[in-house]
């Protein structure tokens, strides 16, 4: 098996997506036909959960973990991508740039189309492109490009494996490069949602976004004028990121009411720690936050629990409340920290074969007590992590049932720059329980009030036990009652 593999999950508003790392140098992802790669990503409240092969730094080499997809893709979905002349499926043409009908006309005739060895369909889905291109009523906004990827979208939606195969335009790939990578150009503020709101979940001090005045807890209204009623994190993000020196207005209402006003913020391009850390004021407790597990995040979490022991810690909170995950080489650099001994997952091929993945020696904090926050937007990696140190009965997690990712992603890139992710093999955790679409449930389940926020450690200095009190994080409150009690 591949130690160099991802599952994923949330962006901010610049602030890395989620998936699996090692924590080797390299993390530029890879064609499949060559070896595995690492892309991530996804929504707090729907992460991209997910696992991807990443390059190694070492000779190529193909293993067997993770490309299993290569036979799947070959036999059932993607032969080449091309826009000039059309979609090309296995070997079938199905739609022209120009719209023109496809051969054999509309109706039972376009079933011609298909050949000798054409999945059962493919006509048609021939059929369907004929009769949208002749008849839809505004035939100009109808692009082959977007009907393409729109099918493309359809076929991994239909798998049933949500938010983890899926199909990613060229500028979605690119993103979630920039986003493991731990750089990004935007504002700033993290962003989560919280009901049918879109809230500003944090703000990074003195990002852009806190030059500007732009509070967690804020609710974004519109994007540059732009209603948000009904998008998703993943899309006001996009809308709000964007090439540094460039500018974004934010139409926002503070949580504490009145009336709806304007910022306006200058991106600029931004590096965001993955790991933060404080002491909870007036505890020996530090609370150890992980954004995301990108590259280079098992060092930082190591770095981080060395110096918050250095600085007289004796017992630890581990925040992985909306991580969406990342690579699974740094999932296990974490959970070593604290399990220190037996495994950290199992993976779990398509014909049941398990493959244990054991912790590394030598973890930072191994026997100090410990709780783990969890919430729906912890997912891959970080379901890994928890469900680690939950099975090894190191630490109490709380909070709420994590997304439920379970599933190694391959990367599998497309002619024009686009790329498929396909679910390959499952993670399952240390004792063999299933993640995939059940999650970890916590030990002691604690839900934010909806008067509540999530607060980060880079807020303690500022806000002093009453003000953290006041921002009602239920859960925060919860974990640090237990760990102070054991």
């Amino acid at each position: 098996m591949d130690p160099n593999q991802r599952p994923d999950a949330a962006p901010a508003w610049g602030a890395p997506n989620p998936d699996p790392a090692d924590p080797s140098p390299s993390t530029e992802p890879v064609s499949a036909s060559t070896e595995p790669v690492s892309p991530s990503g996804g929504d707090p409240g729907a992460p991209w959960g997910m696992a991807i092969p990443q390059a190694q730094p070492q000779p190529r080499r193909r293993g067997v973990a993770g490309y299993l997809v290569v036979a799947i893709v070959t036999a059932v979905v993607v032969a080449s991508l091309t826009f000039s002349s059309g979609l090309v499926l296995g070997g079938l043409m199905v739609g022209t740039a120009s719209g023109s009908p496809l051969p054999g006309g509309t109706g039972p005739a376009a079933s011609s189309v298909t050949k000798p060895g054409d999945p059962a369909g493919f006509g048609l889905f021939g059929e369907a492109w004929n009769i949208l291109k002749q008849n839809y009523v505004d035939p100009s906004s109808l692009t082959s490009k977007d009907l393409t990827y729109g099918a493309i979208r359809g076929l991994t939606q239909a798998i049933g494996d949500t938010d983890h195969t899926r199909f990613l335009t060229p500028t979605e790939l690119a993103q979630q490069k920039a986003d493991l990578s731990g750089t990004f150009a935007g504002v700033g503020a993290t962003l989560s949602q919280v009901g049918t709101d879109l809230v500003v979940q944090s703000v990074i001090p003195g990002a852009p976004a806190d030059r500007a005045g732009v509070r967690a807890g804020d609710r974004i209204l519109a994007v540059d004028g732009k209603d948000t009623t009904g998008k998703t994190v993943s899309e006001v993000v996009t809308e709000v990121r964007g090439k540094a020196g460039t500018s974004v207005t934010l139409t926002l209402v503070r949580k504490s009411g009145g009336d709806a006003f304007d910022v306006t913020i200058t991106r600029q391009t931004i590096t965001l720690p993955a790991v933060s850390w404080a002491m909870y004021p007036g505890t020996t407790t530090a609370v150890v936050r992980l954004e995301q597990f990108s590259a280079n995040s098992g060092k930082q979490m190591t770095d981080a629990l060395t110096a918050a022991r250095a600085a007289g810690a004796t017992r630890y909170v581990l925040d992985l409340r909306s991580d969406p995950g990342g690579y699974v080489g740094e999932a296990v650099t974490v959970a070593s920290q604290f399990v220190g001994s037996g495994n950290v997952y199992m993976q779990q091929d398509a014909k049941g074969n398990r493959t244990a993945v054991p912790a590394a020696p030598g973890g930072v904090a191994t026997t100090a007590p410990l709780v783990v926050l969890v919430d729906n937007g912890t997912a891959s990696s970080a379901e890994i992590v928890s469900g680690a140190i939950q099975d090894a009965a190191r630490g109490k997690i709380v909070g709420e049932t994590t997304f439920g990712t379970g599933t190694v992603l391959s990367q599998f890139d497309l002619s024009d720059g686009s790329a498929l992710l396909v679910g390959t093999t499952e993670w399952l955790t240390r004792d063999g329980h299933q993640i995939w679409k059940k999650g970890i449930v916590p030990d002691a389940v604690v839900a934010i009030p909806s008067a509540g926020r999530i607060v980060v450690p880079s807020e303690f200095a500022k806000l002093g036990a009453s003000g953290i009190t006041a921002a009602k994080d239920a859960q925060l409150q919860k974990a640090i009652q237990l760990v102070g009690a054991q």
